[in-house]
């Protein structure tokens, strides 16, 4: 007690009110009185909790550690805050930071709660142990300069899922091939989108509209009439093209002349009549209908005279008016080409009936792949065929590409590490590895603010509105602005 009396300056004074006058001495009695009951005060404050002290103190104390961490809003915890000033350890500091630049985000929030707090100097402050958070908003996530800012949401499984656009220069590398259906409609070859093989895995056209197209169309060589295409097939070595039908030439559109003969045409008991009139000595200009069988051979159609009607009745060729007939008209005047068709089509029959001569077609052309259109517009396709598909594999795009990244964040010492386990597309799944092998993508990794020793991360979390990213530590001494981020 006699050291505190002399901190505090009292005992020279109680040594002289010993020896004051009485008058004197009974005043500083009085006096001293008075200090002894200020001194008792002191010592219940000391013990026992003063609600208007503490919270002065509590203020005092919020104003200086509020010093040490910028932008801090502090909440001093714990009992008897006057003992706990007079130690100059306090139990427990509340630390939050609504608003601040952590780790290059502009906007993040922290709090901390620290555990016997020292202030070994004036810019230092020491914490026995710390848990602390730094909150990240969805809204607030850095995005790359010059690209669409993603957007970010808590996966069903807990993860972060982000949605961003790929665009078309970065997917240079990213082949994809396209599965289509082939028909015949008309004269035209249709192809059918079915299903895109991108990334390893095949997923239904309609999904992947936006890089499949529609339906695509291509004309085919035009065929007489009565010839129809039946099918196509693509096959390794080209399209399969099968055609059939029967091609019909009316009589009245046959050539009128054969040789220097004016001729007309019938028909009957599947011959074909050629009448003309020719004059045989003595007789001028004798009317004569000659009977003839046609032909294939190879591509051309022949007409064999069968019968001559000549004088009123029909003779055999071997007759002898008939050999005088025949011997007035050259054979290749009875034979001509037919139009040319395609490799692996054949002229198969003929007949001939009062509707006209009927030539049979059919067959199966193969037209390399080649015949198809180049995509106007698109990428440089490659065509081929696969399980009976036609198969268009293209490279690279011309279009931007909407992707969603499904990611487990983790923190690795001081980066923060949201790299994608798996990348959905089309409506599908792929494995972010397969993606990223081909498609250039922004920064999945990104530092975070040096923390002072003994203070770590321990882990992020996945919130409905961003992201907690957790930190603990004993021994911990910050300096001055150590946890604001030097902005707020």
């Amino acid at each position: 007690m006699s050291m505190l009396l002399t901190g505090l300056g009292l005992g020279r004074l109680l040594h002289r009110a010993a020896h004051a006058p009485m008058t004197r001495r009974r005043w500083m009695i009085r006096a001293g009185a008075g200090v002894t009951v200020l001194v008792t005060v002191g010592v219940a404050a000391y013990a026992l909790p003063v609600p208007f002290l503490d919270n002065l103190l509590a203020g005092q104390v919020a104003e200086r550690v509020s010093a040490q961490v910028a932008c801090a809003q502090v909440t001093v915890g714990g009992d008897r805050l006057l003992a706990q000033v007079l130690r100059g350890h306090l139990s427990e500091v509340r630390l939050t930071v609504p608003d601040a630049t952590l780790s290059g985000v502009q906007h993040a929030s922290f709090t901390a709660t620290l555990r016997d707090v020292s202030q070994p100097a004036t810019d230092q402050t020491h914490v026995g142990a710390m848990d602390a958070s730094i909150t990240v908003g969805f809204a607030n996530m850095p995005a790359v300069e010059g690209t669409t800012a993603p957007t970010y949401r808590r996966a069903a499984d807990g993860g972060l899922m982000i949605e961003t656009v790929v665009p078309a220069e970065a997917s240079d590398d990213v082949t994809a091939k396209l599965f289509l259906k082939m028909r015949i409609a008309g004269d035209s070859a249709e192809a059918v989108p079915q299903q895109l093989e991108i990334f390893g895995r095949k997923v239904p056209a309609g999904r992947a509209a936006a890089l499949t197209g529609g339906v695509r169309k291509q004309d085919l060589p035009e065929l007489p009439d009565g010839v129809t295409y039946r099918s196509i097939t693509p096959r390794a070595d080209g399209l399969h093209v099968a055609l059939s039908g029967v091609a019909t030439q009316a009589l009245d559109t046959l050539p009128t002349r054969v040789g220097d003969q004016t001729v007309t045409y019938s028909a009957a008991d599947g011959l074909l009549g050629i009448s003309t009139a020719i004059k045989v000595e003595p007789i001028v200009d004798v009317p004569l209908t000659i009977r003839a069988e046609p032909r294939l051979d190879g591509d051309s159609l022949t007409l064999v005279p069968r019968l001559v009607r000549i004088l009123g009745k029909d003779r055999p060729t071997g007759d002898v008016l008939s050999r005088i007939v025949l011997s007035r008209i050259d054979e290749k005047d009875l034979t001509r080409k037919l139009p040319a068709l395609p490799p692996g089509v054949r002229y198969r029959a003929v007949e001939v009936d009062p509707d006209g001569v009927h030539v049979t077609v059919s067959g199966t052309t193969v037209q390399p792949f080649s015949v198809l259109k180049q995509p106007e517009g698109g990428q440089p396709t490659t065509f081929g065929a696969e399980g009976g598909f036609l198969t268009a594999s293209t490279k690279g795009s011309k279009q931007d590409t909407r992707i969603q990244l499904y990611a487990q964040p983790k923190i690795t010492g001081n980066v923060l590490d949201i790299a994608p386990q798996e990348i959905e597309m089309f409506g599908t799944r792929f494995p972010a590895a397969r993606v990223l092998a081909q498609v250039k993508s922004a920064p999945t990794s990104h530092p975070l603010q040096e923390l002072p020793a003994n203070l770590t991360y321990r882990g992020v979390e996945v919130t409905p509105t961003g992201l907690l990213i957790r930190l603990e530590g004993s021994d911990v001494t910050l300096a001055e602005g150590a946890l604001g981020g030097g902005s707020c």
